[in-house]
């Protein structure tokens, strides 16, 4: 499956998740990475050459007064997305609001959130859901 990323797309979910959640930042970067990539990228990073969905670089933490701040770098693989959905990745709605979920766990990781027990990822789900809730009402989810 050949797929698109709209950049602006990203670059208005990224502006609205930050006003949202009122982060000041002059730099975050995103970047959609085949597998192998992202791979090669965590095993570089982690040693550990497993495949994964996202990497998130945190560099400056919000609040902290950096010039030019810098929240951090995010690593994301579209086709995770795909894989998550199985067959229903064809439906190109449900699987661009997918994607958006990454991103927006992405940014969640870069402002402080952790995923490590259960009780955690549970706080980030529901910071997720919350935001993919404003962004659809914003229409500011990721597009092709």
């Amino acid at each position: 499956m050949c797929l698109s990323i709209d950049i602006a797309s990203v670059d208005r979910l990224v502006r609205c998740c930050l006003c949202y959640w009122k982060i000041a930042t002059n730099q975050i970067s995103v970047y959609f990475l085949e597998d192998d990539a992202l791979a090669r990228l965590h095993d570089e990073i982690f040693s550990d050459p497993s495949l994964t969905d996202t990497i998130t670089l945190p560099i400056d933490a919000p609040g902290i007064c950096a010039t030019p701040h810098v929240l951090g770098e995010a690593f994301i693989s579209p086709k995770a997305a795909i894989r998550f959905l199985g067959p229903r990745s064809e439906d190109t709605d449900l699987l661009y609001r997918e994607i958006s979920r990454y991103v927006v766990h992405s940014l969640l990781h870069l402002i402080g959130y952790d995923d490590q027990t259960s009780e955690d990822r549970k706080k980030m789900r529901i910071k997720e859901n919350q935001a993919l809730c404003m962004l659809e009402k914003k229409r500011a989810l990721i597009t092709g």
